[in-house]
């Protein structure tokens, strides 16, 4: 009877946290710098970004009961984060900790010392670490790929990996009756009538409100770029738009909802954003055939403006974000076929560049390009549309200018990639300095660091489109300590040890002191380490050893005796 009676209350127990409302994580006004949905280099980010004042050290709270199913601790990524599965099928990730609570922080620094190794992640079972809602996992910091102090917490559904927007879900509170902004209006033409469909820009508005009352002409078929923010009341951060509305004539054209994205599906943001001739990213309306965001997507002719007719016809474009406001711009719209001439002047400069040659690849089809000393396979779907691969030969070898191999223009940089493609590129390198070859992306005479290993004859890597060709980095990194006075330590035993590489980066790192790994973290060119008493006994003398390696095997090591 007692056995029953126990189960029943752990029984309860689970019923109740899985109906738990989520609290705030932090002990503030909810205010944020970046929302769910906004547009990140090559995905959408899939959380909330809450604003801490710029300085770190508040408490984080767990926003549901449940258990620690992990503790990780990297340089880039989340930096410091903590995962906590709840009883609801959901995990709650908070990012960018400062450090956590001693007793997580202890489980973690024994990992690292046991390995030897700054980054660890450390996975837990149900009923190893239980925490409560609201009890104290952390503090806020600005660790891993942070630019600023501040909180990334998002929360997945644990069947599916999909993260969940909270803030539309209604159980974050924030005041916002602020529409979003347009910031800018692009307008593209298109063909598709020439062996590759051609994209081609005609006008774009800064100030796209002025457009209303407008006609705008336009050629037979043509897209739009739709460049805007939302915003909220409290905060500066330009957050995410959660739907766009583009009608003609009250027909809709073309309608993207965020919703909530897959991490696998986020990815795809780089076939519905295009990058314009000035550098802006805008969310375009035309539908490339390999954008699997379909199911965020209504665009029954592919997101074409298609005008058969000569008459004004009304186009409409609303912009909204999760709490209901929105924005909505109206204007006139009419075919002009002389806007075809740029379509011409476009098509006539790519059949007149006799520097460049071209073949057409599919976006369905693999891709092997094999000419003298190079090659460049690209997997089937690594596009989202099909396209022009254009290729020459910039440059012959020249060791003067530490350029080993011939310089190859492959592919064009401005076409939207999901995935790389291999690069081969043969090389003529004596024995001694294979190991310290590599890919570089060549422009204007510059070279920069683009990865890749000696194999065989040559150096293959993974890259995308652009101009390459093989060099080496023979200079190993320099490092020195920060010091006044001819002493390294700095308040509370915190050392200091600059580091810079001249080429092809910082790949791993390793201090000792008195014979044994101590744990020290690199981030934006210093290694920070605070000395630890029960590890380096006060009172004494020490010897501090610090090495740096580069991506291309170059070290360093520097050594300093001090007294602690």
């Amino acid at each position: 009877m007692r056995r029953i009676l126990s189960l029943l209350l752990l029984f309860c127990v689970f019923v109740l946290n899985a109906q738990e409302i989520p609290i705030s994580p932090l002990n503030l006004p909810i205010s944020l710098a970046g929302s769910y949905g906004e547009l990140r280099r090559d995905h959408f980010h899939t959380g909330l970004d809450w604003r801490v004042g710029g300085v770190v050290g508040d408490s984080i709270y767990a926003i549901k009961s449940g258990y620690i199913s992990r503790l990780s601790v990297s340089v880039g990524g989340y930096g410091n984060a903590v995962y906590i599965t709840h009883p609801d099928g959901t995990l709650s990730v908070y990012g960018h900790m400062h450090d956590f609570v001693p007793a997580y922080a202890k489980l973690v620094e024994t990992e690292q010392y046991a390995s030897e190794r700054f980054e660890v992640s450390l996975e837990f079972g149900q009923g190893e670490l239980p925490v409560l809602q609201g009890e104290a996992i952390g503090r806020v910091g600005n660790t891993g790929f942070s630019v600023a102090p501040h909180l990334h917490m998002e929360v997945r559904d644990l069947a599916t990996q999909t993260p969940l927007n909270y803030l539309a879900r209604g159980y974050y509170k924030v005041k916002d009756d602020m529409a979003p902004q347009f910031q800018r209006l692009f307008f593209f033409g298109y063909c598709d009538t020439l062996t590759l469909p051609l994209r081609y820009p005609l006008r774009s508005s800064n100030s796209p409100t002025s457009l209303s009352g407008t006609t705008v002409k336009l050629p037979h078929k043509s897209y739009l770029g739709i460049d805007a923010i939302d915003r909220q009341n409290g905060t500066t951060g330009k957050l995410a738009v959660m739907e766009y509305l583009v009608t003609l004539d009250k027909d809709t054209i073309f309608r993207f909802e965020v919703g909530e994205i897959h991490p696998r599906q986020g990815r795809y943001l780089n076939a519905l954003r295009e990058t314009t001739m000035q550098g802006d990213d805008v969310i375009k309306t035309l539908v490339d055939p390999n954008n699997l965001l379909s199911d965020h997507m209504y665009a029954p002719g592919g997101g074409l403006l298609v005008l058969n007719d000569y008459q004004e016809h009304d186009l409409r474009v609303r912009i909204s974000d999760e709490h209901g406001n929105c924005s909505t711009l109206t204007f006139k719209v009419r075919r002009d076929d002389s806007l075809e001439t740029s379509l011409s002047s476009v098509a006539a400069a790519i059949e007149s560049d006799e520097d460049v040659q071209r073949i057409a690849i599919p976006w369905y089809l693999p891709h092997l390009f094999i000419d003298d000393g190079v090659t460049y396979t690209l997997p089937a779907a690594s596009l989202y549309d099909s396209g022009w691969f254009p290729y020459a030969k910039v440059a012959d070898a020249d060791s003067s200018s530490n350029i080993f191999s011939a310089v190859w223009k492959l592919g064009d940089p401005s076409l939207p990639m999901h995935r790389r493609g291999e690069l081969f590129l043969e090389a003529s390198l004596p024995d001694s300095l294979r190991p310290k070859a590599c890919l570089a992306h060549y422009k204007d005479g510059i070279l920069s660091y683009a990865g890749g290993k000696w194999e065989g004859n040559g150096v293959r890597g993974s890259v995308g489109f652009g101009t390459w060709c093989v060099t080496t980095d023979t200079t190993p990194p320099k490092l020195s300590f920060w010091e006044r006075k001819g002493n390294i330590l700095r308040a509370g035993g915190e050392i200091l040890i600059y580091v810079e590489d001249d080429f092809s980066g910082i790949k791993d790192h390793r201090v000792e002191i008195d014979g044994k790994w101590h744990l020290s973290m690199l981030k934006r060119g210093r290694i920070s380490l605070r000395l630890d008493p029960s590890r380096v006994p006060r009172g004494s003398k020490h010897t501090i050893v610090v090495r740096a390696e580069d991506n291309c095997g170059n070290s360093t090591i520097i050594s300093r005796d001090f007294f602690f």
